[in-house]
């Protein structure tokens, strides 16, 4: 055949399939293009776990030492509270109360930009001229996500200091390396430089601790003094008398006596340069230890920052002692490369599928020219990638996964067409052009649906939408490329095929046979039947609607919005009662560590020696609770899995007293961070401090709910001061007392300075063996305005009462969270919140006027995202129906055709149940795709129906015709969307398990609808017949160009 002969019949000579048919330049320089572009932006695009998101938030911090949550809740959060109240484009105020400091976190609304609402917020902030004295300086930045992409600890036989220094040095070498930005260190305390001077030395010299402080702050200075200009050019004055280490202060001149003598900070005090008092520890592997680590940045490599700092460690632990060990952990590219060899696994095998269905029901060459359209359209796909900020990753690599069988269904289409055009006419270039025509309108519009489906998903918001987002641009790029490979590209290939001298292959001619004999002896027979019964038939169908609803609704699938994946890092966070022993923290981490250690010979015993499940562990301990990481080995090597070991350790632990919450974390949830969660709002602190006790205590009397915590906790007791009235007289005021108590037992700061890259503070006090009682405080002696000394307890009383640990705010109200997670064994999240909000918050809120209850967490996020979900559902049917009726110039036959997508959902639900796998908000996306596919097929049936007419069929006789006419491509179009979907669903790999109830729902649906598409349909287009009787037939579509 030659390659430009003209047709006999010119019309189908023109438009752009034909030019491109005609021209085999033109379509390979576009295939050559396509795959050089996408191979160049496979190169450049970023390589991680999960996709990354932003997160609209401004946080506002504001440091107020020695204040507690009262004093900083009135000082600091209502006036930024207030001062914020203006601006517009702030969707929640958040803001929390601690000991010491304070926090506001500004919520920025859709729609606006965060840069300018920063700048506002700024301003605002910067004209409040009311802070307390004491408060310091607030920061307000940018909220940015930061992904770990490894650890580095630093453990060995050093002391404290040395080992901080090291560790500051390493983390500044770290981040000096190209590849890396961000580097912050764990388990080292702040230094500082800590002078003590006691009460007796005070006043045997007459001083106090503030003027102390503010000799240091006299002498150690470095000022410029301006400069001198001299004939010989300018010169610089400046006063270099600023003091770095201990030894240089105590060198500092307190006082010079008449004789010339002179008393230095060293004849009264003690200086420690260390570290801030907090007995705070960390250990790595049972050794004391530091940590580093290491994040990436938005556009950052976390393979590029692994790579680069094991190099740099091998290197530097080369240089230190034998006894100083780094060793890096946490290495998130660990867990990436097996999610991407997973994933490239699966997709290979999937490529695999399509190919060996595609031959066995096409001839090989042609099956080979249908299957180049994958990496045509994959190829495509990445080319756009970059300008939607879409990254490699695990949901990305998946939405490959998932259009794998979609994506070839459009040339098989064309291929199937072109090959029973060429059967029928002879093999030439007319023959498959006009094959290619005759289904390019159905099958363009076919891909239309799907992408209708898919496009929606681009307006989900809220936690999940980037790897939602991922997903969609992903399918609807490829999608996209596969219409102008099967348009374009493909025609031009099959052109450039000879004349098969064999029709068939064996195993092909044997495929084809028994396709054709099932066709005839049995499906043409079947449907015949089920046509003449057809409202029979319709009613057997809705019957199966009615039972896989109740299948569903009676808990037979599992059920839980937000999937759980199973994490290689476990997690303990414990928080210990205000107040509590400071060596009970410590003790707990003991526990822990004893406790796991117990578990893991368990495990060996009832396993074997190859059990052991810990690969390293990390313990930070600090006063007021602390925090257990253990990084578990490889999941393929694990005998029991993370959440048994989860569940087997918290049993083991058990409880402790003096532990105020503990949770165990070996699930990373998309969600927040509880399965169930209520937030309180109301103006009266006492009413809504009642009603969360009574919620809280009512959450764990529930059965499958645990780890129930309130974010209103009883801080330590509290001192509140006062001056007697007897005292009053002496000119003491409140000010003066608070200060003077203030200086002794949390210090006077003397000065801040810069020391390396580290900030240290100069705090002058009395020593600690002065102030560690309630005794300490009656005993100490108090200046007067005259300067004269008196006992504290002659001038001033103090009431022992209860203080708060922290203050929450919402939206400048306080508020009260409730949080507990579910036994999903036992309760489903759901069912859970929605008995609580229905049979129990009504009557409780009554006996507590003016509290008002939320759902907040992970309540919150399924509330608003299922509601989402809902409206793109919405859209995408609407989206649909015009795509649909549009080409059929009819208003009830896309009906017919949308018939198919219910039906497509039990497929979905007996899938789930059948690889008990839970449906979760993954499944309902599917389902929602699910709908654009499996139209698909129904609108191609329904065409050749019109056409079967439109030739003065009997209707009943066309949907028999062309059903049997389509058999072979609707089969065909459904196989390889599921054997390419196969692998991934029966993938037991910890990291498949988040995306694989999306392949269930689509493999699984369209498996089913192909059922409901050669039965269903074609009796639903006859009912439709027995009500509509069209005066002339309907049309078919309007030919393509």
């Amino acid at each position: 055949m030659q390659p430009d002969q003209p047709f006999e019949d010119q019309s189908y000579n023109t438009g752009l399939i034909a030019w491109f048919a005609r021209n085999h330049v033109a379509a390979n320089l576009l295939l050559v293009f396509i795959c050089v572009l996408g191979a160049y932006a496979i190169s450049i695009l970023k390589k991680e776990t999960f996709p990354t998101f932003t997160l609209d938030m401004i946080e506002i911090g504001v440091p107020y030492p020695g204040a507690g949550p009262e004093e900083v809740e009135k000082g600091i959060l209502i006036k930024i509270e207030e001062s914020l109240t203006s601006i517009q484009g702030i969707d929640e105020l958040r803001a929390v109360a601690r000991e010491g400091y304070g926090s506001v976190y500004v919520a920025v609304a859709q729609g606006y930009e965060l840069s300018d609402i920063t700048d506002r917020v700024k301003l605002a902030v910067d004209r409040i001229s009311t802070f307390p004295v004491d408060a310091e300086r607030p920061y307000i930045t940018q909220v940015e996500r930061k992904t770990q992409a490894l650890m580095v600890a630093v453990s060995g036989d050093l002391d404290e200091f040395s080992m901080a220094n090291l560790v500051t040095q390493i983390r500044e070498e770290v981040v000096a390396l190209p590849e890396v930005t961000f580097a912050e260190i764990q388990g080292r305390k702040d230094f500082e430089i800590s002078v003590e001077i006691s009460e007796q030395k005070l006043r045997e010299y007459g001083l106090t601790l503030s003027q102390v402080a503010t000799v240091i702050s006299r002498w150690s200075i470095d000022l410029p003094g301006g400069s001198i200009r001299t004939d010989g050019g300018n010169i610089r004055l400046r006063a270099n008398g600023q003091a770095y280490t201990g030894e240089e202060f105590a060198s500092i001149v307190l006082l010079t006596n008449p004789d010339g003598s002179k008393l230095r900070l060293r004849d009264v005090a003690e200086i420690r340069d260390g570290f801030v008092e907090f007995p705070a520890y960390a250990s790595f592997n049972g050794a004391r230890a530091m940590m580093i680590e290491v994040k990436s940045t938005a556009n950052e490599s976390e393979l590029k920052i692994s790579e680069s700092v094991r190099r740099y460690i091998d290197s530097r632990q080369n240089t230190l002692p034998d006894s100083v060990h780094l060793d890096v952990w946490g290495d998130s590219t660990r867990f990436l490369s097996q999610q991407l060899t997973m994933l490239l696994k699966n997709m290979a095998m999937g490529f695999a599928l399509v190919f060996v269905v595609l031959a066995l029901f096409l001839r090989m060459r042609l099956a080979i020219w249908v299957v180049i359209g994958l990496p045509v359209a994959f190829l495509g796909a990445f080319m756009l990638l970059p300008f939607t900020g879409v990254t490699i990753n695990i949901m990305s690599l998946f939405a490959f996964i998932l259009v794998l069988g979609i994506v070839v269904d459009d040339a098989i289409i064309v291929a199937e067409s072109a090959h029973a055009e060429t059967e029928k006419s002879g093999y030439s270039l007319k023959s498959i052009v006009v094959g290619t025509k005759k289904v390019a309108i159905p099958a363009t519009f076919g891909v239309l649906t799907s992408v209708a489906a898919f496009a929606p998903l681009l307006l989900v918001t809220g936690a999940p939408s980037a790897m939602i987002h991922a997903l969609a641009y992903v399918v609807v790029f490829c999608l996209l490329f596969s219409l102008v490979e099967s348009k374009l590209i493909l025609p031009s290939h099959l052109a450039l095929l000879p004349p098969p001298k064999t029709d068939k292959g064996r195993l092909t001619e044997l495929v084809d046979r028994t396709l054709k004999n099932f066709v005839e002896t049995k499906y043409k027979p079947f449907l015949a039947k089920a046509i003449d019964y057809r409202y029979t038939t319709v009613a057997v169908f809705i019957s199966l609607i009615i039972l896989a609803a109740s299948f569903f609704a009676g808990g037979f699938v599992k059920y839980g919005f937000f999937p759980d994946v199973e994490n290689p890092m476990l997690a303990v966070n414990v928080e210990v009662t205000e107040g509590s022993p400071e060596d009970l923290t410590g003790r707990i981490s003991n526990q822990l560590r004893d406790s796991l250690d117990e578990l893991r010979q368990e495990v060996i015993e009832e396993f074997g020696p190859g059990a052991d499940f810990v690969d390293n562990a990390f313990a930070w301990v600090w006063p007021e609770g602390s925090n257990y990481m253990v990084e578990l080995k490889p999941n393929e090597t694990l005998a029991i899995s993370p959440a048994e070991i989860e569940n087997r350790w918290r049993a083991k632990f058990g409880d402790v007293a003096g532990v105020k919450e503990i949770k165990f974390f070996s699930k990373q949830r998309m969600g927040g961070e509880s399965d169930i969660g209520f937030r309180m709002v109301g103006k009266n602190p006492e009413r809504l401090q009642q009603a969360a006790e009574e919620l809280t205590e009512y959450l764990r009397g529930l059965e499958g709910v645990y780890e129930v915590s309130s974010s209103y906790n009883e801080g330590p007791q509290e001192l509140k001061l006062r001056v007697k009235e007897t005292a009053e007289s002496t000119g003491l005021t409140l000010s003066d007392l608070a200060r003077q108590v203030r200086e002794a037992f949390f210090g006077a700061e003397a000065q801040r300075f810069q020391r390396g890259n580290d900030e240290l503070r100069v705090m002058v006090r009395y020593p600690r063996e002065e102030r560690r009682s309630i005794g300490d405080l009656e005993r100490m002696w108090v200046q007067l305005p005259d300067r004269a000394e008196a006992p504290f307890s002659s001038v001033a009383e103090y009431e022992l009462g209860q203080g708060r640990s922290q203050i929450q705010r919402l939206d400048k109200q306080r508020t009260i969270r409730v949080t507990a997670n579910v036994n999903q064994q036992i309760l489903e999240p759901r069912s859970a919140v929605r008995k609580i909000r229905m049979d129990y918050l009504p009557e409780m809120l009554s006996r507590y006027p003016g509290v008002q209850m939320e759902l907040d967490g992970s309540s919150k996020e399924e509330e608003e995202v299922l509601g989402l979900l809902i409206l793109v559902a919405f859209l995408v049917l609407g989206s649909l129906y015009a795509l649909l009726a549009i080409p059929l110039r009819s208003y009830f036959q896309p009906l017919i055709i949308m018939s198919v997508i219910p039906f497509g959902l039990i497929g979905a639900i007996v899938g789930h149940a059948l690889l008990d796998t839970t449906i979760s908000m993954v499944s309902i996306v599917g389902c929602i795709a699910l709908a654009g596919v499996v139209v698909n097929d129904s609108l191609i049936m329904v065409d050749f129906v019109n056409r079967k007419t439109r030739e003065g069929l009997d209707y009943a006789f066309a949907s028999i015709e062309a059903g049997a006419e389509r058999f072979r491509a609707i089969v065909l179009t459904s196989l390889t969307t599921f054997f390419g979907l196969l692998p991934i669903m029966f993938e037991s790999s910890t990291q498949a398990q988040m995306i694989l109830p999306m392949a269930v729902s689509l493999g699984f649906g369209i498996l089913f609808s192909t059922v409901i598409t050669l039965i269903l349909v074609p009796a639903l287009y006859n009912i439709l017949a027995d009500f509509i009787k069209p005066k002339t037939n309907p049309l078919p579509l309007a030919p393509a160009v």
